[in-house]
């Protein structure tokens, strides 16, 4: 539903988002008299310690930005980092994900009727990725953890098993088998540049909101798609950057982009909860921050003039990869991951979020 209130179309109308808060104040009216109804249970000597059902804190639902709190559980080790990766179907494909609920996420849980379909899907490019096929034959020649020919197959999180031919997703399983829409066995490398600046008014002056200033990043929007993201992802082998990024940057600053990036600040280096991960493949990524201070300063001018900016007549039409500025607080219309990014960006400016 978050996904669905960032797109468009749902925007225009604010009965969606009228009628889940008031769902949500009748699931905390719900979670309140649930509670209520264990401790009088429990106080009356009925049932066993042990069989006391654990509701979650009712701060959750009271607190004013209940989302954040949210993002930061996902954040740390546990259920979060499969919140993405168990979506029951998976992204532009008719398959089913294996249903796998929390307790059996990760590997050492026995899952003895853990029987997830394999899935790995047709790609232009044979060339830029691994064989197809569930069986070890035809990745035998695959080297893990290690840096096998053009491919980085090492993990950020260290050294991942590999049984029967197949890498396992270090963060457990994921109710889908083989590498899906991704293009390696093991960890995929992406990288995110996060480029920004400083909100300003038609004076100069920087914006500011609950006394913090605001931050705007460069976001893009590919064609037919209902998301903005940031300019990054995959790259070809031996190149620094990003396939998405180059197509909306000219190829005349392509090497002082480089050199940005070279002077940027990592802000997460780490593994991303995504809808394409799988039990043999996932997406691994670098933040990289590019923070423009001044307004006037030359590398930001030079890096607007070499954009291609958004249009709206075509963008409507969904034929151009547009580009944009876009104001970092939790409700920028990006995916989850990259909002979770934004977030480590405002943090590290001491702005807005």
């Amino acid at each position: 539903m978050v996904g669905l209130l960032d797109m468009d179309r749902v925007k225009r109308s604010g009965s969606m988002e009228q009628r889940l808060v008031s769902l949500e104040e009748q699931v905390a009216q719900t979670a309140r008299a649930l509670q209520w109804i264990v401790t009088t249970l429990k106080d009356s000597g009925l049932g066993s310690e042990a069989g006391v059902l654990t509701l979650a804190s009712q701060r959750a639902f009271d607190e004013p930005d209940a989302e954040l709190s949210i993002r930061r559980k996902a954040e740390e080790p546990g259920d979060g980092y499969h919140v993405n990766a168990r979506h029951l179907l998976y992204p532009n494909a008719r398959i089913m994900r294996f249903p796998v609920p929390n307790e059996k996420v990760p590997w050492e849980a026995e899952f003895l009727i853990y029987d997830p379909p394999f899935y790995i899907a047709e790609k232009k490019d044979v060339a830029l990725t691994d064989p197809v096929g569930d069986t070890a034959e035809p990745l035998s020649k695959i080297s893990y953890n290690v840096v096998d020919g053009p491919t980085d197959r090492r993990s950020f999180h260290g050294a991942y098993v590999v049984q029967y031919g197949l890498p396992l997703n270090p963060m457990g399983r994921t109710g889908l088998r083989g590498r899906g829409s991704l293009s390696w066995f093991g960890p995929n490398h992406t990288l995110q540049p996060v480029v920004t600046r400083w909100k300003r008014n038609q004076g100069g002056a920087i914006c500011r909101k609950s006394v913090r200033k605001m931050l705007e990043v460069l976001v893009m929007k590919l064609p037919h798609s209902e998301h903005w993201a940031l300019p990054g992802g995959s790259r070809e082998p031996g190149e620094m950057l990003p396939r998405k990024l180059k197509r909306v940057l000219r190829q005349e600053f392509w090497v002082s982009f480089e050199t940005l990036l070279v002077q940027g600040t990592e802000v997460y280096k780490g593994y991303v909860d995504d809808p394409r991960n799988t039990d043999n493949a996932w997406i691994e990524t670098v933040a990289v921050s590019i923070h423009f201070q001044g307004q006037n300063d030359v590398e930001l001018k030079r890096l607007e003039e070499n954009l291609h900016t958004h249009d709206p007549k075509a963008s409507s039409c969904g034929l151009q990869t547009s580009t944009e500025w876009q104001v970092v607080d939790r409700r920028i219309p990006v995916y989850a991951n990259h909002k979770t990014i934004l977030q480590k960006v405002a943090s590290l400016f001491g702005a807005h979020f």
